[in-house]
């Protein structure tokens, strides 16, 4: 039997060995490929196509769907807290890092947000005021992150129980004793419902459907802070696996407090990066808007690198990991139980090294180059065609940095 141990995982695939074309040609050309976008749209798009609409967010699961995220909530919670099960061989950490995190996410670029349906964070609330900003999300969502990425056991079934009961309640006490809406306070639900905007269309034209979708995200507080946090802590989790990392920073980089002080320092450096780009963007344009409107409107536009990031990052764990699901459920709780009587089971590894770092180069690719195409629609409404240009460059510096350090991660031990 070969499993990952999902206690002290590692995302992504490492090292892939030797890359099919040199790394420095793949940095080269992919700089390459985001300012030819940008000079083309530049050229070729001279006025705002996207119509920008204030969205409803909604969250009402039916009965078969709370029941369905009950049973989540209970194998995520009760193998840490009726049995000693490890995390080998638990369902917990599957269900929670591997099929909330990063399946249900991609099963959102077909069938939108699926999360909603079964939210095992909301199984009692039927009705949910009008959110007003996600600030609250964020920080819930930061310390989730927090406990995945700096916490020395993640997929400790015990640890994950705590976690996910401290977040329930959290969400909870929230939602009934300040009546606030799900969507301010539930991370799970708005990473879900931010991820199902990059649902692929099914009506024609593809592309523009696409890009008018993620257009009308939402534009309620904070939002533009969650999707740079998304960002932000995939960044931490990618720069600390590499031998570069521990190069610069040895042993300590296990110190928790080291670990949470450069986990918060690359969110922030992040966020910080973003501000200046719109604060450039106003100063350069001219612009009647104030820097905290600007910087909620370019919100969207960071999105799909957040996607291409977290896809990147986690699907590897999917596509392997998953395979040991009834092993999993064989016993669900640990108590010895064997429903499916299996005695063993091999991951499969159906993609090599190389192909999967190809997947992961392209999903990048494209995702930087929906990022520049949406700020630059936006840009040209806001500032004009004619300075459209000159308050992207920050915002273009951005994207090629952000590229070149996601490729980096992917292609070094």
């Amino acid at each position: 039997m070969k499993l990952l141990t999902l206690e002290n995982f590692r995302h992504g695939i490492g090292s892939v060995g030797d890359l099919p074309i040199p790394f420095e040609t793949v940095l080269n050309v992919s700089a390459l490929v985001i300012i030819l976008t940008f000079v083309f749209l530049k050229v070729s798009w001279k006025e705002s196509v996207l119509v920008a609409e204030e969205t409803v967010l909604e969250s009402n699961p039916s009965i078969l769907g709370k029941l369905f995220g009950l049973i989540i909530l209970l194998l995520i919670v009760l193998p840490g807290v009726v049995s000693e099960e490890v995390a080998k061989t638990s369902i917990s950490p599957l269900i929670l890092w591997v099929f909330l995190w990063i399946g249900v996410p991609v099963l959102g670029l077909f069938f939108g947000d699926v999360y909603s349906k079964f939210n095992p964070l909301n199984l009692l609330n039927n009705n949910s005021p009008k959110p007003s900003s996600v600030y609250m999300a964020s920080v819930l969502f930061l310390g989730l992150t927090w406990f995945e990425l700096v916490w020395r056991k993640p997929g400790n079934p015990f640890h994950i129980a705590i976690a996910f009961i401290i977040l329930f309640s959290s969400v909870n006490i929230l939602m009934y004793k300040f009546k606030k809406s799900s969507f301010e306070v539930d991370p799970l639900l708005l990473l879900h419902h931010l991820y199902s905007k990059l649902r692929i269309p099914y009506s024609k034209p593809v592309l523009k459907t696409m890009l008018s979708n993620l257009a009308n995200l939402s534009r309620l507080p904070g939002m533009e802070y969650f999707i740079l946090l998304m960002i932000g802590t995939v960044t931490y989790d990618g720069l600390r696996g590499t031998v570069v990392w521990y190069d610069r920073f040895g042993t300590q980089i296990y110190d928790t407090g080291f670990a949470t002080v450069a986990f918060i320092s690359i969110n922030l450096l992040i966020i910080s990066f973003y501000r200046f780009a719109c604060y450039f963007a106003l100063k350069v344009g001219k612009s009647k808007y104030s820097l905290n409107e600007t910087s909620l409107a370019f919100g969207h536009t960071m999105l799909p690198i957040a996607f291409a990031y977290h896809v990147t990052h986690y699907i590897s764990l999917l596509l392997f990991e998953s395979q040991t699901l009834l092993y999993r459920l064989n016993d669900p709780i640990g108590l010895g139980w064997n429903l499916f009587g299996i005695e063993d089971i091999t991951i499969i590894y159906f993609l090599s090294p190389v192909a999967l770092w190809i997947i992961q180069v392209v999903v990048t690719l494209l995702g930087h180059m929906l990022s520049v195409v949406l700020a630059h629609d936006l840009s040209v409404k806001m500032f004009g065609h004619e300075q459209s240009d000159k308050t992207q460059y920050i915002f273009l510096f951005i994207t090629v940095a952000l590229t070149l350090q996601a490729l980096f991660v992917l292609s070094v031990p």
